[in-house]
């Protein structure tokens, strides 16, 4: 296990340290919170704009970087001899495909859990702006919340910036880590300045959120463990190139025994309040889990039967 946690945190750390990385969790958390204050329409709920926004960052901006990075994080170990030197001090090789993959699929989870809470305070921004704003039907934001969620987010990319000059520290890898941690404090500043009571709280659809964005990220944990598993066979372009037909056949038509059916995956209003809440996570968890045990098995596979030199 000690090789197992080595392996995958390296993997971890060189995501972290890519400069796609930073800038994707960049754009994507602000988007989050600033978008909702640039239109116009509610489409029928209070924070329904912020949750698609979140939603659409997760599976857009995160498969964006973690689909490459998996390929990245087998591919170039196999083309520089890295793999061959850790096969040889008795790494087997499914261990070491797992722990590769964990390493990617632990950054995609801090980004998912990032936009989470992002989302949770831009809801929370676009509620509580929803009783004090006049005209009905008009998105308007909480400045408390809203000045919270960009204002945090930013400060931590400065902060990490003044830690790169001042002491050395690595920017991306720690501009990463300061706004996943940016979105507890905007949330908990905005949630404590808010008092936020159970009135409030019922019409923010909170469950209905994080159970969206664990369906949705199982899904793309799949796509994420499918480059990997390619890239034990094919270069980084032709992973790339597979997993983006995968991923636009799953919309249209989808595969289900290899990918997932995204608009399955898809969960943002069945799960909410006005949505009835009636549909149940917990086939599609079990769906994306067995699609990820498949890949997994198969990259271990592939990698097994590669002449390694």
């Amino acid at each position: 296990m000690r090789r197992f946690w080595a392996l995958a945190r390296t993997a971890a750390v060189e995501v972290l340290s890519e400069p796609l990385t930073v800038i994707l969790f960049l754009v994507a958390t602000l988007a989050v919170h600033a978008l909702p204050a640039f239109h116009y329409h509610q489409f029928g709920e209070a924070g329904r704009l912020a949750r698609e926004c979140g939603l659409s960052s997760l599976l857009v901006f995160g498969l964006f970087f973690a689909v490459p990075a998996a390929s990245r994080a087998m591919g170039r170990e196999l083309e520089s001899g890295t793999a061959a030197a850790a096969l040889a001090r008795a790494v087997s090789r499914p261990l070491f495909f797992c722990a590769k993959t964990f390493g990617v699929s632990l950054v995609f989870v801090l980004f998912a859990a990032a936009l989470v809470l992002a989302t949770e305070t831009s809801s929370y921004s676009c509620v509580k702006g929803a009783e004090f704003g006049r005209n009905a039907g008009v998105v308007n934001v909480w400045g408390p919340a809203f000045a919270a969620g960009v204002g945090f987010t930013a400060f931590a990319f400065v902060a990490a910036a003044f830690a790169n000059r001042f002491r050395g520290w690595r920017f991306c890898l720690w501009a990463c880590l300061l706004m996943a941690l940016a979105q507890v404090a905007a949330a908990g500043v905005s949630f404590g300045l808010g008092g936020c009571t159970g009135a409030v709280w019922e019409k923010l659809p909170a469950s209905g959120i994080v159970w969206s964005f664990a369906v949705l990220s199982v899904g793309c944990l799949v796509f994420v463990q499918m480059a990997a598993a390619l890239a034990t066979r094919l270069k980084e372009p032709g992973v790339n190139g597979c997993v983006a037909l995968a991923l636009a056949s799953s919309f249209v038509w989808p595969v289900r025994a290899l990918v997932p059916d995204v608009n399955a995956f898809w969960l943002a209003d069945a799960l909410t309040p006005a949505g009835g809440g009636v549909v149940s996570p917990g086939m599609p968890l079990l769906a994306g889990a067995c699609l990820i045990v498949f890949w997994t098995v198969a990259g271990s596979w592939l990698l097994e039967g590669r002449d390694v030199g």
